[in-house]
């Protein structure tokens, strides 16, 4: 007796859109190109996703827990420790840069998406504020600049340097520290 296929379901979905997408961008993320690499019908698709929209959206929202909700939630895990700088760094170093390149690609054309990385950078920015402000007791307006600038580095050095390793962007976040963790 021949062993039925395990049911694809919305989840795995979403896991191979976040990888079509890191490696082969917002192109690879039509519904044939879907269904062709899940070999899967647009009928198991539809059963998960009301229509294509919503699918991006539900990638998106994963995204977003996965490189903006959890990373600041291990920070703030090592509060304590006083490491919630070096935990950041840590993780917004080894973060899959490709695919958050290829997510703010697909924003320029689907508005779905540019909310949610809109929102992204608004939290990212709004944590960083809240480190420069208890870490050096800045005020609000000079917190968020810093925050700005920094935010603006790590997406810009994605931009710039594509293929650079962990070791490259810990340099680079060093720097950053250097130059704008200081009273």
């Amino acid at each position: 007796m021949a062993k039925a296929k395990p049911r694809y379901e919305r989840d795995d979905w979403i896991e191979l859109g976040l990888a079509l997408l890191s490696r082969h961008g917002p192109e690879a993320l039509t519904l044939e190109r879907l269904t062709d690499a899940a070999k899967k019908t647009r009928g198991s698709f539809y059963h998960h996703f009301e229509d294509h929209r919503a699918f991006l959206e539900a990638l998106g929202e994963c995204w977003l827990e996965r490189e903006t909700d959890e990373p600041i939630a291990l920070a703030e895990a090592a509060r304590l420790s006083g490491k919630r700088r070096e935990t950041l760094a840590r993780r917004a170093a080894t973060i899959d840069h490709a695919l958050e390149r290829n997510l703010r690609r697909l924003a320029a054309s689907e508005p779905v998406i540019a909310a949610i990385v809109a929102e992204s950078d608004a939290r990212r920015i709004a944590y960083l504020v809240r480190l420069f402000r208890s870490e050096l007791g800045l005020d609000a307006a000079d917190a968020l600049a810093r925050a700005r600038i920094q935010h603006c580095a790590f997406v810009g050095a994605q931009m710039v340097f594509p293929d650079a390793d962990e070791r490259f962007r810990l340099k680079h976040e060093a720097t950053m520290k250097r130059t704008l963790w200081r009273k």
